[in-house]
Parts: C-alpha cells; sequence; structure tokens
C-alpha cells in the first residue's frame, strides 16, 4: 500500500495457518490473526482462545500475601474495625468494592474511605488517616493505591494503627513501612505476572482470603461474583489484556453477561445499551467507565461505589440516574474548556511549538486530562493542560506517538511543586510564576523534538463483500479486545460503494454503505470533517478499518470503523482533493479564527498561496458548505450534499481534473 502509516503484517507460514484451522477448529481468517500475534503452536493458540482458571497464578506467590491474608483474618475473626483506603477512578473503586465484598463475606467489622480528588488528592492522605484512626479505625488496607504513601504510613504506624498496602503503580527505591506490602513488582516477589490492575491485586488478596491460601481446582472455589469488577477495573486501567488478565477479564464480562449487577444494568440502559447487544471490553471503555469516572472527575466517587454495591432495584435505579446527570455535566464541562483550548492550541502564539503548554483560570481540573488527549487528537503534539487557582497551576499532559513526556518533562523537574506520569500520561502543579520560564525553557528544546505517528499495524487485506457475520463471529473468539491484544485491522480496497452520506451536526462523520449479497455492511468513520470530500468523491476508495456491529431499534448490522483512508486516484486528482479536504477540515477546527486577518498564516500552514485559498473558500461558498461572517469563515450545518464539480469556480480552476 502506498499509505505510508499502514503497515502490513507479514503473512504467517500457509503451513502453520492450516495446523492450527484444522486441529483447533477454526476459521483461516482467525488462525492467521492467532498466529499474527504469536500463538503458531497449537497448544499456546488453545490456551490464549480457552481462558481458564488453569492459568490463574496462586496469589500465596505474592509479596506479603501470606502475612496480609493472616493479619486480615485475624482482623475480622477478631472484630476490629477495618478501613479500606480506595481510590476515586474505577480501578480504584472496584478494588474497594472487591475488597469490601470479600472481607463482608468474612463477616468483617469493614467500611471504606474513598479520597476526594479534590480535597484529598491522590493517595494516602496523612490528615485523613488520623480521622480515620481518631474514628476508631484498627486496620487500614489500601487498594490501587499506597506505594507513596510514606508520611501516611508512618503517622498510622505511630498510633499503632498496621498499614496492609495492596497497590500496583510505579515502585520507588523506598517503600513505606507498612505492616505488608502486596505488589505484583515488588523486588523482593516473585509473582509470575507483573501487569495486574488495582483490581486485579484485590481480587488475588480476596481469593487467598476466601479460599485460606489453598490452590483452587474448580471455578466453584473462586468468588466469581467479583469478576464483573475485575473485568470493569482492568479494562478501564488499560493493563495488558495477556496471561492471567486475559482469564480474569473472560470471566468478568461472561459474569456481566449472565447476571450483571442492578446499577450496571440501569447505567447501560441510560447509555443506550440495546437489550440484546452483549457487554463486551469496548462496553467498559466507551460506557461504563467513562460514567463511572465522571463521579469521581466532578466530585465525591463514593457514589459510583455505592452503585456498584447495591442489590436493591429501585436504589440501584436511582444511582444510576444520578451518575448520568453527572456525566452529562462532564460533557458540558469538557466541551467549554475544550473550546477554550483549541483557540489556544490553534492560534499562531503556538503553531510553532511542538511541545504544547497550556492555561487557563479555573478549568475544571477533573477533566483536564480528557481535554489534553483531545487537544493531542486535533493537533498531533503533545499536550498538557493546565488550570490556574490562585497562584497555583495543576495540570495533566498526554503524549503523541511513541514520544516519552514523562522524560522530556522530567528535564525541568526544579520548575514543578509535583510531577509525577509515565511515558504517555504526566500530571504537575507549579506556581505562575513559574510558568513562562517553563515555556521558554521548552521551546528550546524544539530542535530535539522529533514526533513520530505511530503506523496502523494492518493484519489483512480483505474484501469487503466476502465479509458477513460468521467473518465478525470468527473474529469474536479472539475477545476481549485492549491493551496488547487489538482487535484485528483490514484494508479493504477500492470497495463499491453504494452509498455515502455524513453524519453530525457539523456532518464531521462519514457513513459509507457497501455492496455486499450477504449482509447489510456499512463503514463509518467518526469526528473527520477531512473525510468529508469522499462523499462526493466515493470512487477509487480504500481505506482500513476494524469490523463490529452496530445495534440500532433492535437490529444488528455489520459495521466497519474507519481508522484511516486514501482515494486511490491520478497524482493531480490527489493533490487538488487532498487541498479542498484540508481547507474543510481547518475551517472546521478554527470556528473561532478571523481568516481575513490571517489569511497569510493560515495559506502558510495548508502549504498553499493565498490566491489558491481565496480560490477554494470561494468554491466552498458557491456550494453553500460555509458562510462568511465578518472575517469569519463558517461551517454551515445539515448543508446539501454537493459534487465538488458543482461549483463553476472549481470547473474554472480545476477543469483538468477527472
Amino acid at each position: 500500500m502506498t499509505q505510508n502509516n499502514w503497515k502490513i503484517l507479514p503473512k504467517p507460514n500457509p503451513k502453520v495457518i492450516d495446523e492450527l484451522a484444522s486441529r483447533l477448529d477454526i476459521s483461516r481468517l482467525t488462525a492467521t490473526i492467532v498466529a499474527q500475534k504469536g500463538y503458531t503452536d497449537a497448544e499456546s493458540a488453545y490456551q490464549y482462545l480457552s481462558p481458564s482458571i488453569e492459568q490463574l497464578h496462586d496469589p500465596m506467590l505474592l509479596h506479603d500475601m501470606d502475612k496480609a491474608v493472616e493479619r486480615l483474618q485475624d482482623a475480622a475473626f477478631g472484630g476490629e474495625k477495618i478501613v479500606i483506603y480506595g481510590d476515586y477512578d474505577l480501578d480504584g473503586l472496584t478494588s474497594t468494592a472487591v475488597m469490601y465484598e470479600a472481607l463482608a463475606i468474612l463477616g468483617a467489622d469493614v467500611s471504606y474511605y474513598i479520597p476526594n480528588r479534590f480535597n484529598d488528592g491522590y493517595g494516602p492522605n496523612k490528615a485523613v488517616y488520623q480521622k480515620l484512626i481518631q474514628d476508631g479505625a484498627q486496620l487500614i488496607v489500601t487498594v490501587d493505591n499506597g506505594v507513596t504513601g510514606y508520611d501516611a504510613v508512618d503517622c498510622a504506624k505511630a498510633l499503632g494503627v498496621d498499614v496492609i498496602i495492596t497497590d500496583h503503580h510505579e515502585l520507588a527505591p523506598t517503600l513505606p513501612e507498612a505492616y505488608a506490602i502486596v505488589h505484583p513488582r515488588h523486588p523482593e516477589g516473585h509473582y509470575p505476572f507483573n501487569d495486574l490492575s488495582g483490581v486485579g491485586v484485590a481480587f488475588k488478596v480476596a481469593q487467598a482470603l476466601l479460599s485460606d491460601g489453598e490452590a483452587i481446582t474448580d471455578i466453584s472455589q473462586l468468588p466469581t461474583e467479583m469478576l464483573d469488577l475485575v473485568a470493569m477495573g482492568e479494562i478501564a486501567d488499560m493493563v495488558s489484556l495477556t496471561d492471567e488478565n486475559r482469564v480474569l477479564v473472560s470471566l468478568g464480562l461472561k459474569q456481566m453477561n449472565d447476571s450483571p449487577r442492578p446499577g450496571i444494568q440501569y447505567l447501560l440502559k441510560n447509555a443506550g445499551q440495546a437489550k440484546n447487544q452483549p457487554v463486551i471490553s469496548e462496553t467498559v471503555s466507551f460506557k461504563i467507565a467513562p460514567r463511572l469516572n465522571a463521579v469521581g472527575r466532578m466530585g465525591d466517587a463514593s457514589l459510583g461505589l455505592d452503585l456498584l454495591l447495591s442489590q436493591d432495584l429501585d436504589e440501584s435505579k436511582a444511582l444510576a440516574k444520578e451518575v448520568e446527570a453527572i456525566n452529562k455535566q462532564r460533557q458540558e464541562v469538557v466541551e467549554k474548556v475544550f473550546s477554550e483550548a483549541k483557540s489556544l492550541a490553534l492560534s499562531p502564539q503556538y503553531q510553532d511549538d511542538k511541545i504544547l503548554l497550556l492555561s487557563g483560570e479555573n478549568w475544571h481540573e477533573g477533566i483536564l486530562g480528557i481535554v489534553a488527549s483531545r487537544i493531542v487528537e486535533l493537533t498531533k503534539k503533545p499536550t498538557i493542560i493546565l488550570s490556574q487557582k490562585d497562584d497555583i497551576l495543576k495540570g495533566s499532559g498526554r503524549s503523541y506517538g511513541a514520544f516519552d513526556l514523562y522524560q522530556f518533562m522530567a528535564l525541568f523537574r526544579d520548575a514543578y511543586t509535583t510531577f509525577g506520569g509515565h511515558a504517555s500520561a504526566i500530571g504537575l502543579s507549579l506556581s505562575v510564576t513559574s510558568l513562562a520560564a517553563l515555556r521558554e525553557k521548552i521551546k528550546a528544546k524544539n530542535s530535539t523534538i522529533t514526533l513520530v505517528t505511530k503506523p496502523i499495524e494492518v493484519n489483512l487485506l480483505l474484501p469487503s463483500d466476502t465479509i458477513n457475520n460468521s467473518t465478525y463471529e470468527s473474529l469474536t473468539l479472539l475477545e476481549p479486545f485492549g491493551t496488547d491484544n487489538q482487535r484485528p485491522v483490514f484494508v479493504f480496497e477500492e470497495p463499491k460503494i453504494m452509498n455515502a452520506t455524513t453524519m453530525g451536526n457539523l456532518k464531521q462523520h462519514v457513513k459509507l454503505s457497501l455492496a455486499n449479497l450477504q449482509s447489510d455492511v456499512e463503514a463509518v468513520g467518526f469526528n473527520h470533517p477531512d473525510w468529508v470530500p469522499v462523499v462526493t468523491q466515493s470512487t477509487n476508495i480504500s481505506f482500513v478499518a476494524t469490523i463490529g456491529t452496530n445495534y440500532f431499534r433492535g437490529r444488528q448490522t455489520l459495521q466497519l470503523m474507519m481508522l484511516d483512508i486514501k482515494h486511490v486516484a491520478s497524482n493531480d486528482d490527489i493533490t487538488v482533493k487532498q487541498r479542498f479536504a484540508m481547507t474543510y477540515k481547518y475551517i472546521m477546527q478554527h470556528q473561532s479564527l478571523n481568516f481575513a486577518h490571517h489569511l497569510p498564516d493560515v495559506a502558510s500552514q495548508l502549504g498553499a498561496s493565498v490566491s489558491d485559498l481565496k480560490v477554494v473558500v470561494q468554491v466552498f461558498l458557491e456550494l453553500g458548505f460555509v458562510k462568511i461572517d465578518n472575517g469569519f469563515v463558517k461551517i454551515i450545518e445539515n448543508a446539501p450534499q454537493k459534487a465538488l464539480s458543482q461549483s463553476t469556480t472549481y470547473l474554472r480552476y480545476f477543469n483538468k481534473v477527472k
């Protein structure tokens, strides 16, 4: 393929494909993808395709698990007051729920505390620990946090209260002096899998606690009623869906489909989930996680935990309604802050910056990471979004491509009050007086920064008229999809397009109906205004996409989710169409920019002359795609679809294009 960022994966040896297909009774398509994932012999491929409890590791191999189990059992049977100290994201909420339910089964006197993002911050808080102990806590158990809680743990220890830490986050060279630290990557541990999430670690504690440390031989010995919580937390935290995580998430999704918690039932109903629609990993990623994370982003996350634990239908329905209202509020706040941040990101002031450092007054701290991700998607630049309150700036950053944002920003540690994160995401705070100097230091490194788009790895070229429901069903054997087990990607080369339309108020989405004798097949691309010209020039189109399904009014149809698209035509035609697509996308993204005042800058950014830019805008005007208001070029919502050739100006200037 000619597209630079389409990387076609090598096709496995035909003998390997035949062997896998024959011995495992799977399609050659499935066998090909399984082999591409590295499972080239029947035994390893079978284990991958059939996650089972035999693939789970002994929880007693985790560091300090023996000490933790003994202390928890003594506290439970001795009537001590146990407090679980959780976290406000979905991994933290599910971790808290798992630990709470496990201790409740033992009859423990157990309660929980979910820290407030804005008042308590992340991780153990010394003042909160003091208050919990003052109120009677005799044992504190952390879930999804704790390995950075030096002061809080020391405080508890001084007051005669033990702290058991269960966590999965990065470990510092020195650790808190807790009674026990259960962590899959503890330097003194020997656990065979190091990528459990917080809820994964909590579940291993629950498993050991409820089996009294004995090995399990049957699924009935596993606390399966908690596995739905594990699936939600692990998917939301984007840990690797390999090894025992694949088993835990697979079993957890089955639990959610077979016997969903009342709160999750109502949550999904509010999210538009169809009755016959299965819960898969994407359901958690796009419907469940954003809603429950919104609660912690906007205020007190305890509401989300109450929803997870509730078994009362009326209560669950009311809690889910509250969560939905908070999520809508979160969406509104995100749109407001994103609009303001976008105006900054696309302004001339920042156009030469390779790392965007954007700040605003009183932007909601809980949604800065979401806004940073959206700015990255828009600009293809690593972005840090900061909110100023009084004299302090707090913020979140997200990277782009393979760029290590953590290592880069760590060069300026002296500028921060707090700093942490990893290669793709960071959090930091600094004084307002340090901001200008930090910007200059970052700009000074511009020449050393290389941003490379990650290639789209493509499994196979697939004729669109051959795909059907059986194709989709064969691929579901590879579920659950997620980190390190991505949904298969295919090239669809110049399929026959029966109909092409746009969707959305701003016509920013594209939908293609493809010729297929066996099934109704649609290809959709969301938030890609630059693809809109495809609608009027829908021949000679190739694209890469994943295969999924769409549920609408009780009807299920095959749906291809387009990841990238190209127009196969003459060089002249490509150049012209790209010019129109790029300009339309630019207008879409710069509704607040006065074109009349910035024509030279806009033309320069688009690689065009001012006269060429004026011609393109004139074509859009003639076709009714845009309007001009006091120098501002605005997209006209719901404008009728028209071919570019319907413009007199287009024919006059581009009449050589066929």
